[in-house]
C-alpha cells in the first residue's frame, strides 16, 4: 500500500487533476445537471401531489433516488474513458514517453498510476452525488441497501470504463483518437447488448415460452454487461422482494436460483478492468515501446 501511495505517477496525476481548471468544471457541471434534474422532479411532485401523503412521499424518494443514479451512470460511462483516454498516448505526443519508459519505474506502477489517478476523480464525483442521491431518504421508499448497491455500481463501471480507455491508449497514435476509440466502444456496449439479446432471443423463440437453463445462464450472464440493464433488474427485483445476492428465475424445467445481476455485473466489470490492464501493461514494455 505505501508503495502504491508513493508512486510518483500517481502523485503527478492526481496533483495535474485537482490544480487544473477543467477538474472543477467537470465537477460543477456533474452536480448541475444532476441537482438540476433532482429539483425538477421534486417542483413536479409537490406542485402535483401532496407530500404529507406517506405513499407518494415514497414515491418521490423512489423517483429522485433513481434519477440522479441514472444521471449519475450516464455521466460516468462517458467521463472514465476520457479521463484515461490521453493517460499514455498524451506522453508520446508530450515526447514524455520515451522519459518515461527510462526511468526505474516498472509498467505495472505506470499504468496502476494513471488507472488510479483517474478512479479517484471519478470517486470524487460518485460521493459528490450522494447527499444528492441520500435526500431521497427523507422520504422513503428507498433503502440503504439500494443506495449501497448504486453506489457499488457506479464504482466498478467507472474502474472498468477507465480501464478500457486506458487501453486504447497504449493503442492509438493521439489523445483524440484514443478518446473516440475509448467512447466508442462504451457506446457499442450500451446499444449492442440489447440489440443483441432481443435479436438472439426472437430468433430461438425465448418469448415464446420458458426459456431453458442455457438460454438463461448465457443470455443473463451476456445482459449483466451493460450496467442499466444489470442494475435496473437488481433495483426491480428488490421490488418485488427478492434477495440482494440471490434471485430465482423462471425456466422450462423449473425456478433457477443465480446471483443477483449487480454481483454479475460487479464480476464482469472486474474481469475487464484485468484483461484491460494487463493488455495495457503488455503494450508498454520497454522492449515493444
Amino acid at each position: 500500500m505505501s508503495n502504491l501511495i508513493a508512486n510518483p505517477v500517481l502523485t503527478r496525476e492526481l496533483f495535474g487533476r485537482i490544480r487544473g481548471r477543467n477538474a472543477w468544471w467537470i465537477l460543477t457541471g456533474y452536480l448541475t445537471i444532476i441537482g438540476a434534474i433532482t429539483l425538477l422532479i421534486y417542483a413536479v411532485f409537490v406542485t402535483s401531489a401532496s407530500l404529507n401523503d406517506p405513499n407518494t412521499s415514497g414515491t418521490i424518494g423512489k423517483t429522485i433516488f433513481f434519477t440522479v443514479m441514472i444521471a449519475a451512470l450516464i455521466q460516468v460511462c462517458f467521463l472514465s474513458p476520457s479521463l484515461t483516454a490521453g493517460a499514455i498516448v498524451g506522453e508520446k505526443e508530450r515526447q514524455t514517453y520515451d522519459l518515461l519508459m527510462a526511468s526505474l519505474l516498472s509498467p505495472w506502477q505506470i499504468v496502476t498510476g494513471k488507472l488510479i489517478s483517474a478512479i479517484a476523480f471519478a470517486l470524487l464525483l460518485i460521493m459528490a452525488s450522494l447527499p444528492i442521491a441520500g435526500f431521497a431518504l427523507i422520504f422513503g421508499g428507498v433503502t440503504a441497501q439500494e443506495l449501497l448497491i448504486g453506489v457499488v455500481g457506479l464504482l466498478v463501471t467507472a474502474v472498468s470504463y477507465a480501464a478500457i480507455g486506458l487501453f486504447w491508449s497504449t493503442v492509438m497514435r493521439s489523445t483524440l483518437g484514443a478518446t473516440v476509440t475509448a467512447q466508442g466502444t462504451v457506446i457499442a456496449i450500451l446499444l449492442l447488448v440489447p440489440f443483441l439479446f432481443f435479436v438472439i432471443s426472437t430468433l430461438v423463440g425465448a418469448f415464446n415460452g420458458a426459456p431453458t437453463p442455457l438460454y438463461v445462464y448465457t443470455m443473463g450472464l451476456f445482459l449483466c454487461l451493460h450496467p442499466f440493464i444489470a442494475l435496473g433488474i437488481t433495483a426491480t427485483s428488490l421490488e418485488t422482494g427478492s434477495g440482494i445476492w440471490l434471485w430465482s428465475v423462471p425456466s422450462s424445467v423449473g425456478d433457477l436460483t443465480v446471483p443477483s445481476p449487480w454481483l454479475v455485473y460487479t464480476g464482469l466489470a472486474f474481469l475487464i478492468t484485468g484483461i484491460a490492464l494487463a493488455s495495457a501493461i503488455h503494450r508498454i514494455k520497454p522492449s515493444e515501446a
